[in-house]
């Protein structure tokens, strides 16, 4: 058989390299209901994966994917296969584990060394190989349904697995169907409100009444309070259930933010309207085949495989942050038009923006404005009249596979393989938003659209009230404006690779004592294109919340060569003493990038050494790898968000951020390093005792990376912005309210640490009793960046400041110390019950920092149990074994008296089951249930308490308790 992490066949259970594999028995009693869930619950999982769940700002990644992280190492350092070659990854986030699904896996061997030399120098952390169900004989019918015990979030699925052949020829498929509906944030206590870690930090300054800064003077001469002795700017916003009309007399008015956090006001619950968990749905299916031409020596296959994977998010209605900010800027029109000078400017108010800085026309106003100037600036709202913001994604995922493979050649010890493969994932994002350009011109009341003679009226006269409560008392007019402004772009991003290869491989090219050497050698052509068409609407930056940001297409070309041998040195054979077994591997891999003119070779060398018997097993490997660069990062669209900044001792919490591709980045170069045993005692009769120790140690250089936006203030400070990066102040000069920076080749990356394996079954008369344990332990993960110094991250979270340097891209985790998953299973006839519990270890978060507030604080979050349990019986009705009597022995007495007197015995009816028998023959029921105890995750606030729902979603979800039940029928 050939093992993932090497191309030439053996017939040892236990290899050089570490490699874990889930059957589909481990599958099945996992519990888990996608593969993404079972794949990121292993303990060789660490953080910086992409999660589905409290995903839809994309803060961790691309929202609608998920992908898996081995040993906390960013996404792309995993390398994920199915069938032992290269799926299309996803942008700079991964490989998308929606898009496989989890009844038609066989089983996924998980490699946890770097594969360098046999699936690519990029496979760093270590390699997914997903092994899709193949010489399926049969047909087979699943059915599952699962929902929590607040019945919020339901998922009912169906698969048919199928298959034929004969010993020349197999056909396999599944066809599947998954849907999970989406919860809320608002439907669990532990999350329905933005807290920000106090009690009276509710909500977000981006509120309904909105928060606007004005005039210290236009306030005093509308009738509000006099400021204008202490302020020159201050804040007001109008009453709750204010229905746009209430005088500025009767305004809340403060030198700050009249509603948000620490404020006099609540800032606006943004929990309430956002899902936590998306809704999706998913279908598709595969077939495979294989036909031998020449028995083994020549054998064609191929496979076709199809997955439509949609999900719907909700976010709070848009938040526009600083009107101010770079962009679009917004802004209301005074209550009527400004008085023009000689030359034709509108003459504004002391204090407030001119025409020109917001690019208002000389004629606008908005008669609902209580205030003679134009409102902008500081001005924060929720532009709650327009919906939730909807964020709908659907993954396309196709792949095909042609080739042909034989062995059994040249007496017997050659084989082949060979093949081209085309991976494809087209993405169809759209979401609902608003578009600046439109918000200003509904402001207007003097636009175009609001003359009934103009071909631009949209059926009012009357403009956008902007000064009401939104969320308790709607105004009836601003409907047809709202509509107008309202947009949904659509952006199309298509993510391709195709590749050719063909390996060659015997497992005897010459005998030595300890016999035969094994030798593969091999090339491949690799092709890999990323094109992201944009809206115009997000392409023109007119959407609030996004930018400018244009279409791009990227790709390379790649060649590679590589060779693996395997010596054996000693055999059992041999009888030489603490040399029972032993062997070396060694391989290397050449690559050239055609695109940039790169090229590399990386090694690696394995030993497998049995000192005594076939009880004990110390294994080793060494390797290099080498990654290039993401085309996302190197030539993708860009990012934006909003972020916490500092200036002078000025915070502003909502900072817009811009993230630019780099095309100047420089590769990555890494090294990978494992050792370990395997004790598997002969000396323990009752029951079979399996061992595993595998101590590990991979590092980084030239990471690519994101300085995080306080690094960039500093740096705009100190006067050296380098080339890429900007800084905007506010008006004032007080507040940064936007910051843009590139990606850079950051430093070093350095983690190590010890896999635990323990697993003891024990065969009884009452039934097989299983014990597996798997444990992680991460002894230490360095963070070094350019001119920094080393940072050690293990037990931390990953959204700490670590000098102002943005280690991922917003996941809400940490990088756990201690990661474990133990399973106690009772088999018994057709009866199994098992217990599972998972323990993640906690961890510290930097809450303040010192350079950043001026004083240091962190908190722990602690470490979680959770338990499920699954029980299930199949049911086997079978015939008689007699079908026909048997002169002088059947147990039919009339039979063997017709012998006796010389005549012949009837022939009986051969027995037939009742329908019901066979409708219920050879099915499973299985009932599970999640999270027995129902616990919540637990207790997180974030760097500067900017965490809204209180606990480390990236990781965790917030489903509480899960039940469910699934009928498997075979046919």
């Amino acid at each position: 058989m050939i093992v993932t992490g090497s191309i030439i066949p053996t017939a040892e259970e236990v290899g050089p390299n570490p490699v874990y594999t889930l059957n589909r028995d481990l599958i099945e009693k996992s519990g888990e209901r996608t593969t993404a869930e079972l794949l990121r619950t292993q303990p060789i999982a660490n953080a910086n994966g992409v999660p589905v769940q409290n995903n839809a700002n994309a803060s961790a990644g691309a929202t609608g994917v998920a992908t898996v992280s081995l040993r906390g190492f960013e996404r792309r350092a995993t390398l994920v296969l199915i069938d032992g070659r290269r799926i299309t990854p996803y942008s700079g986030y991964g490989y998308d584990l929606n898009t496989i699904p989890l009844p038609a896996v066989q089983s996924i061997e998980i490699l946890k060394d770097g594969a360098s030399t046999t699936y690519g120098a990029d496979a760093i952390a270590g390699v997914v190989n997903i092994k899709l169900y193949k010489d399926y004989r049969g047909a087979q019918l699943s059915l599952y349904y699962g929902n929590t015990l607040d019945k919020d979030a339901a998922i009912y699925s169906g698969d048919i697995l199928f298959g034929t052949g004969d010993d020349k020829t197999s056909i396999d498929g599944d066809i599947f169907f998954f849907h999970h509906n989406s919860m809320f944030n608002r439907d669990r206590g532990n999350s329905n409100h933005v807290k920000f870690g106090a009690p009276h930090a509710h909500g977000s300054p981006d509120t309904t009444p909105y928060n606007f800064q004005l005039s210290a003077v236009v306030v005093r001469e509308a009738g509000g309070p006099d400021f204008t002795a202490t302020r020159p700017v201050i804040f007001g916003t109008p009453p709750d259930f204010s229905n746009g009309l209430t005088p500025a007399s009767d305004w809340i008015y403060s030198p700050r933010p009249v509603r948000g956090p620490f404020a006099l006001l609540p800032g606006f619950n943004f929990n309430a309207f956002s899902s936590s968990y998306p809704e999706q749905e998913r279908w598709g299916g595969y077939t495979a085949f294989e036909h031998k031409l020449c028995d083994d020596q020549l054998r064609i296959f191929g496979d076709l495989y199809y997955a439509d994977v949609k999900q719907h998010d909700e976010l709070e209605p848009v938040g526009t942050g600083p009107w101010a900010a770079r962009g679009t800027q917004l802004y209301v029109p005074p209550n009527h038009p400004f008085q023009l000078d000689a030359n034709g400017v509108p003459i504004t108010p002391p204090n407030t923006p001119t025409a020109a800085e917001v690019g208002m026309p000389p004629d606008a106003y908005n008669p609902f404005n209580p205030f003679q100037q134009i409102i902008s600036g500081g001005t924060h709202a929720r532009l709650f009249d327009f919906g939730n913001h909807l964020i709908d994604n659907e993954n396309q995922a196709f792949l095909l596979t042609a080739g042909i493979r034989g062995d059994k050649l040249f007496h017997g010890s050659w084989g082949y393989d060979g093949a081209f493969r085309y991976s494809q994932i087209t993405n169809l994002s759209r979401f609902t938003g608003v578009s600046g350009l439109r918000f200003n011109r509904i402001m207007n009341a003097a636009d175009p659209i609001y003359d009934p003679t103009s071909a631009q009226y949209i059926g009012t006269t009357t403009p956008f009230n902007p000064f009401g409560d939104g969320l308790h008392n709607p105004i009836p007019s601003n409907s047809i404006p709202v509509e107008f402004a309202r947009v949904s772009p659509r952006d199309i991003n298509t993510f391709k690779i195709a590749t050719v290869d063909l390996n060659i491989y015997t497992t005897d090219l010459f005998d030595l004592p300890a016999g035969g050497v094994g030798l593969a050698i091999g090339g491949q052509f690799r092709r890999e294109t990323e094109t992201t068409d944009l809206d115009d609407a997000n392409r023109l930056g007119g959407v609030l919340g996004g930018g400018l940001s244009p279409s791009s297409h990227s790709g390379r070309r790649e060649y590679a060569f590589y060779g693996e041998t395997l010596i054996p040195v000693f055999t059992p054979a041999m009888r030489v003493p603490g040399f029972h077994s032993l062997q070396f591997s060694a391989a290397a891999r050449f690559e050239y990038w055609k695109n940039n003119d790169t090229n590399t070779l990386v090694p690696k060398v394995g030993v497998r050494w049995q000192p005594f018997d076939e009880q004990l097993t110390i294994r080793s490997t060494w390797g290099e790898g080498f990654r290039e660069p993401g085309l996302a990062a190197l030539f993708g669209f860009r990012f934006f968000g909003l972020v916490p900044t500092s200036y002078h001792g000025n915070v502003n919490q909502d900072t817009r951020f811009e993230i630019d591709p780099n095309p100047l980045l420089t590769p990555e170069h890494s090294r990978n390093w494992t050792g370990g045993v395997v004790y598997t005692p002969k000396w323990i009769t009752t029951g079979q005792l399996t061992v595993t120790i595998d101590l590990w140690d991979i590092e980084r250089d030239g990471v690519p990376n994101i300085p995080g936006p306080q690094l960039v203030v500093g740096q705009f400070i100190s006067g050296h912005l380098p080339p890429g990066e900007q800084v905007v102040l506010d008006p004032t000069g007080n507040q940064v309210i936007f910051v843009r920076t590139t990606f850079q080749n950051a430093g070093r990356e350095n983690a190590r640490g010890v896999d635990l394996g323990i697993q003891y079954q024990l065969p009884t008369r009452y039934g097989t009793f299983t014990s597996l344990t798997q444990v992680t332990y991460l002894d230490s993960f360095i963070f070094q960046f350019f001119g920094g110094k080393a940072r050690e991250v293990a037990a931390r979270a990953t959204y700490d400041w670590f000098d102002s340097i943005f280690p991922t891209y917003g996941n809400t985790e940490g990088w756990f110390k201690w990661k474990g998953i133990s399973r106690l299973d009772w088999t018994w006839h057709n009866f199994d019950m098992n217990w599972t519990v998972h323990y993640t270890d906690g961890f510290w978060e930097e809450i303040y920092a010192k350079k950043f507030d001026g004083h240091w604080k962190q908190h722990y979050v602690p470490h979680t149990w959770f338990f499920d349990a699954q029980t299930s019986y199949e049911i086997t009705c079978t015939a008689p074994v007699e079908t026909m009597p048997v002169p002088g022995y059947s147990k039919d007495s009339n039979a063997v008296e017709a012998v006796v007197s010389g005549r012949s015995p009837e022939q009986s009816v051969a027995y037939s089951m009742p329908c019901w028998k066979n409708l219920l023959s050879n099915t499973r029921i299985t009932v599970g249930v999640n999270n027995i105890f129902g616990q919540r995750p637990p207790t997180a606030f974030g760097f500067e308490l900017q965490n809204p729902i209180n606990y480390p979603g990236s990781y965790y979800d917030n489903l509480g308790r899960f039940v469910y039940v699934q009928l498997t029928k075979k046919f």
